[in-house]
């Protein structure tokens, strides 16, 4: 698999300001938000459009705030809950604001590759999430210090129906950043957007998001957006730079072992669909 990895990390961006804004301009210039589940539920979409997916990996709080913030913009968005992060109380907020809840899998890095575990696993915990929600798309999360790919769960026979699935984030949207009839995907990891648009260009900023919205060539776009990545206040933010610069040398040491959280959403999904 073909690897690329940012270089350049905004240290001044990824703040709730910053959020606040990017949502106000795609409000102001006509984009339909969609959760993955609507998204993938319809037949067509409205013109210009965002699928919206966070990856609540850490800092729940802060992925709480997140939510209300968008709540009070009607703006609806997915929410994907690792084990560790998932509690009922807050599922029951994030649902109740109006977001889409799923589960963020890890099952087969936990398992160390053991397929039939991990399916064991994921079986368990997805029954456990159901308990408190009403799950009915997942994610993989990223762990760059194994060797295995959480999407390879996805393989030998095994199927996301088999578990009344919808949707699995990478496998079940066909984004390309390179064909503007499909969404591109946009992703905040490493705090640089990162990615060039086919009719925009290159975008890396907030700011050059924003700058995409307001011009006629975003038009598709499918947002991986951390909550733990953003913060609320000037002391959250320097806490947040500082762990984010760890976190890239620490993955920089893990890139020759394993690095799914910085491939294209693109190549991951032609990579699996060609394994499966």
């Amino acid at each position: 698999m073909e690897l690329r990895y940012r270089t350049r990390m905004n240290v001044r961006d990824f703040t709730f300001d910053h959020y606040g804004r990017l949502l106000d301009a795609a409000l102001d210039n006509g984009y339909t938000f969609y959760t993955l589940h609507d998204y993938v539920t319809r037949s067509d979409h409205d013109s210009p459009y965002i699928v919206v997916r966070h990856d609540v990996d850490r800092k729940v709080s802060t992925a709480r705030s997140m939510a209300r913030v968008e709540a009070e913009r009607d703006v609806p968005t997915s929410y994907y809950f690792r084990t560790s992060t998932f509690s009922p109380e807050t599922v029951a907020e994030v649902s109740e604001l109006g977001h889409e809840v799923g589960y963020h899998y890890e099952d087969l890095v936990k398992t160390r590759g053991d397929l039939e575990a991990a399916h064991e696993r994921f079986g368990r915990n997805l029954a456990q999430f159901r308990e408190h929600t009403d799950v009915t798309t997942i994610c993989p999360h990223g762990s760059p210090l194994s060797p295995h790919h959480n999407l390879d769960m996805w393989s030998n026979g095994y199927e996301i129906e088999d578990y009344g699935l919808l949707a699995e984030s990478y496998l079940s949207v066909d984004t390309n950043s390179d064909d503007a009839g499909k969404p591109s995907y946009v992703s905040d990891t490493g705090r640089d957007w990162g990615t060039t648009v086919a009719d925009f260009g290159r975008i890396s900023t907030t700011d050059d998001l924003i700058a995409g919205l307001e011009s006629d060539g975003c038009e598709r776009l499918y947002l991986l957006v951390h909550p733990g990545r953003w913060s609320r206040n000037p002391a959250e933010h320097v806490q947040r730079v500082a762990w984010d610069l760890a976190a890239e040398a620490g993955k920089s040491t893990a890139r020759g072992v394993h690095a799914i959280g910085r491939t294209s959403s693109d190549r991951i999904t032609r990579v699996l669909r060609e394994r499966v």
